[in-house]
Formats: structure tokens, C-alpha cells, sequence
């Protein structure tokens, strides 16, 4: 059939976590099927209406992150109209359990759209390898694609800088792949880093009616880019300082990397000289990689004593109900996590896996990232101030107390329990939360009031990164 033919197409595009009530991110994927057949000049619309119409539509791609995203009406509801649609994305696979499964479906994923025989019959304009086809390393984004929605959000009362990483980024992969088999990861099964992108291939460099950068900024999706061989790594970091752009890699960055490599050194100069998009982002994923975090840390803060970093801290995973055991193992650990970061002047990200959900006493985790995750609270409270502040607050705020102090410590506060001043006044649930992981772990309440009394401006010791 000929391109004038298929230009005749009408294209949908489905993005199934943003009718789920959306992510601040857009869907990278949908970006480049946009931008390919905004190239062949193939009429598309991102549809975000979950129960909307589709009958007008050849073909709908439908892609989705994340496993807990339900399938939208329009899908469920489609009938004979069913075989129009290309399913896709990670959300479609990450959560089977079986290894054999998860390769065939995780190896179909990765390929589809460049075995999708409608995309395949539209010329390429980008790549150097292939002239018909899709080539998604080499397609730049259409990133205009999802302002008719964000328009119609900000104009029901969504704050503007809720989409600025829809607006203001140029989005991508340099590299694809990861070594540490991590069970939680989609990239489990990986054996090594690969170069994908080049920079220029998403670097978007529309300009505004002032001249300006519409997408003055860079995020990166990569996987493990450090872990790449120096010679990919380090030219595509060169790039990026090249570009003069601020850019983050919003996976993070493998801080292990900088204590197993000979290149530790070179990376920590080189990253320090960017100018990076916000806080620098590592992990600190496993407890039992300590000894290389603290090596790590050592090379990192010489080089970039004063830059903010971060950790992202996961934790609830494989955690089932009644498992007592493993509960406080998990959390013992994440608080000796948060301390080797607080001594090293880091904040900490919890990152709760699903599983988190299953024990009865879960609600301890969400508690604790809503004190670690915002700097705030973490520089200057402990856990139990955070708690403890949340039941003052309330006391002074809805019971109208004048007398209540801001933070007691926990033996102030038990002087009080034990003496029946909160027999009337209701316990807020931040608090009962801690409360209740003490009485569970009785055996450990002296050394859960250590951990929870840990606190970044006592613990911060510059000392243990100076040469």
C-alpha cells in the first residue's frame, strides 16, 4: 500500500497510568510513537478519556508502567473492536512470577514495536540503520503530545508545575541494561550495560517566541549508566556537560560503582562538574553492601562535599502477614541505612515495594517515608520528634492546647501515658503507629528508641570524608 494511502490512518494512544490518575512523568514510549508518526505525517490522538469512543480509530497502542494499573474501560469494554489495540510497557509483565514467562513476555515487549506490521509499512526519518520501521532508540519524542491534557487539568485547578516533566525536559535512555540481577527489577535477568541513545536523538531544541529553550532541561531513564564501560559511559557524560543543559538521571545512579571501579575517582570528578538537575540520586538498596556504600561515600564527598545527595532506600520487600521476624529485620536495617547517611551529611528516600502491604503493622512504613522523605523533617527531627510532633500539632491545633510543648522525648511522653493524661484525648495515628511498633517489639523497645532518635544535624561527621 502506498505512504499516501496510510496517511489516511487514524492513530490512538493510550497511556493506561494516566486514566489511573497519571504520574508526574510522561509515557516515553508513546513520546517516540508520536514523534514517528508525526514524521509520516499519520493523524494520532493521545485519548484521555478512559470510556472514550474508539470506533474511529485503525489501530490504538496502549501502554502502561506500572502491573497495579487496571485496564481501562475502553479496552475492557471494546468487544469486536479489541483487535485494534497493541498492548505494551512493563505494567504488562513485571509481576509474573515464573522465569521462563517472564522472559518470552519481557523479550516480545522489548521487540513489538519494531516488528509492528503497520509501523513498519511508515518510512523512518531518523535512524541510519533501517528506512521503514520504527527505530526507538534513534526516534525523537513528539513532546507536545500530552498538552491538550495538561491544559485541560491546570483548567480544573491542577497546579502548572505538576506536568513540568511533561513540559520542560528532553527525555531518554543513553544506555539500557543492568549487572546486578536485582530480584525486584525488571532488569533482573540482565547480564551487562549497552549503549542505546544518542543525546541528540531526544535532545529537543524548540525555542520559544523569545529565543529560549521551551526544554531547557535533561532527565535520563538509564538503568546503570556507570556501570557501563568507560568508553560509553564517559563521552556520553561529556555530552551531557557539552550540552550546558542541567540533567538528572531519575533512576539514580549506582553509588557501589564508585568502590568497585578503577574509574571510582574519575566519576566523582566528572559528576561534580555538571550541572546536575537537583539532588544528586544514588541507592542504598541492600544493607549487606554497606562496606562499599561507606567506601563510596568517601570518594563521593570529597569531590562534592557541599552538593545535595540522595539515596533511594527500598525496603517491604518479600514481606508477608504475621512475618514478625522479618518485619523488624527490615526496618532494624533501613534505620542503619538512614544512619550511615545521616553521618555522611546524605538524605534517604524510602521506597516501599508493594509487599510492604501484607503485614498488619505496614502502616510503620508509610509512616516512615513521610518523615525520611521530606528533607525538612529528616535534617532536623528524629523519627519520634516527627511522630510526636504530628500529636502536638493536633492537640494545639483542633483541642485549641496552650500548654502543649512542640516535641517531648519519649520518656516525657510515657511520665505523661503512664500518669493518664491521654486516657481522654485521642492518640493521632502517625504516633499510635510508632506506639504500637514498640509494644509489638517489646524485646527491641531500647534499641528501636536509638534508631528513632537518630537525627542528621546530630549525626552529620565531616570528618569521615576528609583526606
Amino acid at each position: 500500500m502506498a505512504n499516501k494511502a496510510l496517511k489516511s490512518y487514524k492513530i490512538g494512544l493510550v497511556d493506561a497510568d494516566l486514566l489511573n490518575g497519571g504520574t508526574r512523568h510522561p509515557n516515553l514510549v508513546l513520546l517516540k510513537i508520536a514523534g514517528y508518526l508525526k514524521d509520516n505525517k499519520v493523524e494520532f490522538d493521545l485519548i484521555i478519556d478512559p470510556n472514550a469512543d474508539i470506533d474511529g480509530y485503525d489501530y490504538i497502542y496502549m501502554s502502561k508502567v506500572f502491573t497495579f494499573t487496571p485496564d481501562p474501560p475502553l479496552y475492557i469494554n471494546a468487544g469486536s473492536n479489541r483487535k485494534k489495540f497493541r498492548l505494551g510497557g512493563t505494567g504488562t509483565y513485571a509481576a509474573t512470577k515464573d522465569i521462563k514467562e517472564f522472559v518470552e513476555k519481557r523479550k516480545a515487549d522489548m521487540s513489538s514495536l519494531e516488528n509492528d506490521r503497520f509501523l513498519n509499512r511508515l518510512r523512518n526519518f531518523r535512524s541510519e540503520e533501517k528506512t521503514h520501521g520504527i527505530d526507538m532508540a534513534a526516534q525523537m519524542p513528539y513532546y507536545r503530545l500530552y498538552d491538550t491534557y495538561i491544559d485541560k487539568k491546570v483548567a480544573e485547578g491542577r497546579k502548572s508545575s505538576y506536568y513540568d516533566d511533561y513540559r520542560y525536559y528532553s527525555i531518554g535512555f543513553l544506555t539500557r541494561g543492568c549487572f546486578r540481577h536485582c530480584p525486584f527489577c525488571v532488569n533482573k535477568l540482565e547480564g551487562q550495560v549497552k549503549p542505546y541513545s544518542k543525546l541528540e536523538s531526544f535532545l529537543d531544541d524548540e525555542v520559544d517566541e523569545k529565543g529560549k529553550l521551551v526544554r531547557p532541561y535533561i532527565y535520563l531513564w538509564d538503568d546503570n549508566f556507570l556501570a557501563a564501560p568507560r568508553n560509553v559511559w564517559e563521552p556520553l557524560l561529556q555530552d551531557l556537560i557539552n550540552s550546558k543543559r542541567p540533567f538528572q538521571f531519575r533512576q539514580g545512579l549506582d553509588e557501589r560503582i564508585l568502590a568497585e571501579s578503577p574509574d571510582g575517582e574519575r566519576i566523582a570528578e566528572m559528576l561534580s562538574n555538571c550541572r546536575y538537575k537537583g539532588d544528586f540520586i544514588f541507592a542504598f538498596d541492600n544493607w549487606r553492601d554497606r562496606d562499599k556504600i561507606v567506601k563510596a561515600l568517601k570518594i563521593w564527598k570529597h569531590y562534592n562535599p557541599k552538593k545535595p545527595t540522595k539515596f533511594y532506600l527500598f525496603c517491604g520487600f518479600m514481606l508477608k502477614p504475621g512475618d514478625d521476624a522479618r518485619l523488624y529485620k527490615d526496618v532494624w536495617e533501613l534505620f542503619q541505612r538512614i544512619k550511615i547517611l545521616m553521618q555522611y551529611g546524605c538524605f534517604g528516600y524510602v521506597m516501599r515495594h508493594e509487599d510492604y502491604h501484607n503485614h498488619e503493622l505496614s502502616n510503620i512504613y508509610v509512616q516512615l517515608a513521610r518523615w525520611c522523605n521530606q528533607p525538612q523533617f529528616y535534617r532536623y527531627m528524629s523519627f519520634w520528634e516527627y511522630c510526636y510532633r504530628n500529636q502536638s500539632f493536633w492537640e494545639q491545633r483542633t483541642l485549641k492546647r496552650v500548654d502543649v510543648p512542640n516535641i517531648k522525648s519519649y520518656e516525657e511522653f510515657l511520665v505523661d501515658y503512664e500518669n493518664g493524661y491521654y486516657n481522654d484525648i485521642k492518640i493521632c495515628k502517625t504516633l499510635q503507629t510508632l506506639l504500637n511498633f514498640l509494644d509489638r517489639f517489646d524485646d527491641h523497645r531500647e534499641e528501636l528508641l536509638e534508631m528513632f532518635n537518630y537525627k542528621l544535624k546530630d549525626l552529620k561527621d565531616p570528618s569521615l570524608w576528609k583526606r
